[in-house]
């Protein structure tokens, strides 16, 4: 197809043939064609709108959602039209959070009564899908301690996304007072943070007795090791064993997820790039020398390495 050369009457043709598959209903051929239209000549506004509607029949969900993106932002001609179908994507990809809080934004706007009225019954929706989801959250924390480690790591995930804030409290409690995995202890902090929990929190978490307030907290992805180790390691991994790089990668991400929000104080930054290294050529057989690590050091990160 991409061989086809662009004659004159090539795109009337096309477009004929989009319209005809959607007067048919036919909108996985109607699809086809677009693709086809788009290799040779650029969309015009209506075309568009009218690949918006065939997506959503397709059932394209996150297609329709960047198109729909790109559309508003570059200010379609047919916003309110658009802006229904952007919603509407939201919806079918389970955003409801976000549905609920552009609608919310999208009220205040300067937008038909029409579309108001098509808009009103998706937030409804969508809030009673989040109710649904709070509810179910709630069971669950009533018997966390019980739940499965790959449960409850889905239903903080699952909060973090939905429901920042509504469950502060009991996550406070819990941390506190059950024994949890490191990674499960960390995700709660992380709740905790973004729903700006101020309240101080005490646990225990790989031998370590730690009080933090959430609400100081940088953040999983601004820990020290996750900021100015790892991508260090990277980087000479890149030069000496780039086959291992994922592999590294993933082990590293764990550790800094496990270890979340503890650091390793006892170790310089450039002493624990070093460690990281040999423990990366001891595990993956990599064909460097990283011995610029003295035992004591070396002692001291193996320890804590072990804990994780």
């Amino acid at each position: 197809m991409s061989e086809i050369i662009p004659f004159p009457k090539l795109k009337n043709q096309l477009i004929q043939n989009i319209n005809t598959a959607i007067q048919k209903e036919q909108f996985d051929e109607a699809y086809q064609v677009f693709e086809l239209y788009e290799q040779h000549f650029a969309m015009d506004e209506d075309l568009s709108l009218k690949k918006c509607e065939v997506l959503k029949a397709c059932g394209h969900y996150l297609e329709l959602r960047e198109e729909a993106s790109i559309l508003l932002n570059q200010g379609h001609d047919y916003y309110d039209k658009i802006v229904i179908y952007f919603v509407e994507s939201l919806y079918y990809l389970e955003q409801y959070q976000t549905v609920v809080e552009i609608i919310n934004q999208i009220k205040d706007e300067n937008i038909e009564h029409s579309t108001r009225m098509v808009l009103l019954p998706i937030q409804d929706m969508a809030k009673d899908k989040l109710n649904q989801r709070q509810l179910k959250a709630s069971e669950i924390l009533r018997a966390f301690k019980e739940t499965q480690f790959e449960e409850q790591i889905n239903l903080l995930i699952d909060l973090i996304d939905n429901h920042l804030g509504v469950f502060n409290l009991t996550l406070a409690q819990i941390i506190e007072n059950e024994t949890l995995h490191p990674n499960v202890q960390s995700l709660i902090l992380e709740y905790l943070r973004l729903s700006e929990w101020s309240a101080e929190v005490k646990f225990e978490k790989l031998n370590e007795f730690l009080t933090v307030n959430p609400i100081e907290l940088d953040g999983i992805e601004r820990t020290n090791l996750n900021k100015n180790i790892i991508p260090k390691v990277i980087d000479q991994l890149e030069i000496d064993s780039p086959s291992s790089i994922e592999l590294a990668k993933s082990l590293l991400n764990q550790h800094a997820i496990v270890m979340y929000p503890i650091d390793f104080s006892e170790l310089e930054d450039e002493t624990l790039i070093a460690c990281y290294l040999k423990l990366l050529s001891e595990r993956f057989i990599i064909d460097a020398s990283y011995n610029s690590v003295n035992q004591a050091d070396w002692d001291k990160f193996i320890d804590f390495i072990e804990k994780l």
